[in-house]
């Protein structure tokens, strides 16, 4: 079966108030779970993105194969009652309580497994790698009745440990499950909750914490921390306009809102997760140019919230040019500067945590549940729009890159976005574009001029703030004549690599 559910961090300060609530409920109960996980030594389950598990319930057990979905709210979750596992004896997970449907199916072709030869999976080499202990407090609750979104969901509060060897994990969280009705009741508990307790999203399930601690527990090293990078869009040449909206913001959401929780869970954010936020911001609002004009209810209106966060953002970013640009100078035997305080990265978890962020993250997802187009611009293919729409970007771009150093700099700053929106809407579509060499040369060489430009973008912001530094402390005088010395350097830097780009013929 498909399982369509939310998951929610909650902060401390919340959450007496959030158990009373879920206790007021009507038919609210208590049960104990105690789960043990299980994986190969090389991770093939965990790097699929599933999870299979033996759980006690109660005082039954059962064995669940989860799996990821279409998007956030959407996983495949089969459950399959099992036998108790013997005092001292390994886990005994049985693979073929799983035959005969999609869990066989994945269970296949991820661990390569052989239900003929091989029917109860033993040689798979599954170990037990991790275990939970967990108190769930849960109840249902009835929601949007008289609308066309009612429906009926499962609140879970869970609290308890996930262990691997003499480490554990605290886990205090609220799941958010469909048990009937409208997809769209789970997105309107949530967002009931979100507002009254001040949770936030968080898509890091508990296995893929536990797998992360395993990994920390054999390792004796640091928990590593989770990038997830740009996919494109699962889309190809018969993809409609409404099709290839739903794929782009499904593969917009899944960088998103995967290393926004990454950035909450820590207590100071992780630099490369929070470089793949942003990118992950600035290619959903690339979409949103790609969508305008289109007759979809793709999600303008969210836009503007999206701009907020990405904007919010900025002071991260910039500290990280200032600290690099201060070392540069440092190598230059120029004089120690005392930079703002690095607050930008406790900022950023504070903004992953905050629940417009998550609200906002709700607004995007309630919109992959909207009915598919049945008539209009919606239904016709969309690489023909692509392909004009970036038509029509590359030549903006293209004439605007005539001669960068003598661009006012607002226009060369509009020349670098228009860049970054050519590279994202190409990336993101890029099953859509011409299969042939000159297609990933033209986008090589607009990465690398992108690169100069990211390079030029950092010195102008570092000029900024040296410049105004400048009235308070007369060492930064050196950094402010060094970076305008450097200026026309860089500014030729950025020539060549427009130049080498716009020799290039487009591949559409």
């Amino acid at each position: 079966m498909q399982e369509i559910e939310l998951k929610f961090q909650i902060p401390t300060e919340s959450l007496a108030a959030l158990q009373e609530r879920i206790k007021q409920l009507p038919g609210s109960e208590r049960e104990h779970l105690q789960a043990h996980y299980v994986d190969t030594l090389e991770r093939h389950l965990g790097s699929a993105r599933m999870a299979l598990r033996l759980r006690k319930e109660g005082r039954r057990w059962v064995q669940t194969l989860k799996a990821g979905g279409t998007n956030t709210m959407m996983r495949l979750e089969d459950n399959r009652s099992a036998k108790a596992p013997l005092k001292s004896q390994p886990i005994p997970v049985d693979l073929s309580l799983h035959c005969g449907g999609p869990a066989e199916q994945v269970l296949t072709k991820t661990l390569g497994w052989d239900p003929e030869t091989d029917p109860h999976g033993h040689h798979t080499g599954l170990i037990e790698l991790y275990r939970t202990d967990i108190w769930r407090l849960k109840a249902r609750q009835a929601v949007a009745q008289g609308t066309p979104h009612a429906g009926v969901v499962e609140l879970a509060l869970d609290i308890g440990h996930i262990r691997a060897g003499d480490l554990s994990l605290p886990v205090q969280e609220l799941e958010i499950e469909l048990i009937e009705g409208h997809p769209h009741a789970v997105i309107e508990a949530a967002r009931q909750w979100v507002t009254t307790h001040a949770l936030w999203l968080d898509t890091q399930t508990k296995a893929h914490r536990g797998d992360r601690l395993a990994k920390q527990a054999a390792a004796n090293t640091p928990l590593p921390v989770t990038v997830i990078k740009a996919r494109p869009a699962a889309v190809n040449k018969h993809s409609t306009v409404d099709d290839a909206w739903r794929a782009g913001l499904e593969s917009c959401l899944e960088q998103i809102i995967d290393n926004m929780s990454e950035v909450a869970s820590q207590a100071s954010a992780p630099a490369p997760s929070l470089y793949q936020w942003r990118v992950g911001l600035r290619r959903l609002r690339t979409l949103g140019k790609l969508m305008n004009g289109q007759d979809t209810a793709f999600p303008h209106a969210a836009l503007p919230a999206v701009a907020e966060v990405f904007q919010a953002l900025g002071a991260q970013r910039d500290q990280e040019v200032l600290t690099s640009i201060q070392t540069t100078l440092t190598s230059l035997d120029g004089p120690d500067l005392t930079l703002p305080d690095a607050e930008g990265a406790r900022a950023a978890v504070a903004l992953a945590r905050a629940p417009s962020t998550t609200l906002t993250c709700l607004d995007l997802l309630a919109t992959l549940l909207t009915e598919p187009a049945s008539s209009g611009t919606g239904t016709t293919a969309y690489a023909p729009h692509l392909r004009a729409e970036l038509k029509r970007w590359h030549q903006q771009a293209r004439q605007l890159a005539q001669d960068f150093k003598h661009l006012p700099e607002a226009d060369q700053h509009r020349l670098r976005k228009q860049c970054k929106r050519l590279r994202y809407a190409m990336e993101l579509y890029v099953p859509l574009l011409p299969k042939k060499p000159g297609t990933a040369r033209y986008l090589e060489h607009l990465k690398s001029a992108l690169s100069d430009l990211g390079d030029w973008h950092d010195e102008v912001v570092a000029e900024a703030w040296f410049r105004q530094a400048c009235s308070q402390d007369g060492k930064a005088w050196f950094g402010l004549g060094w970076l305008q010395w450097h200026r026309p350097t860089i500014t030729r830097q950025v020539n060549k690599g427009l130049s080498r780009w716009r020799k290039l013929k487009a591949p559409w």
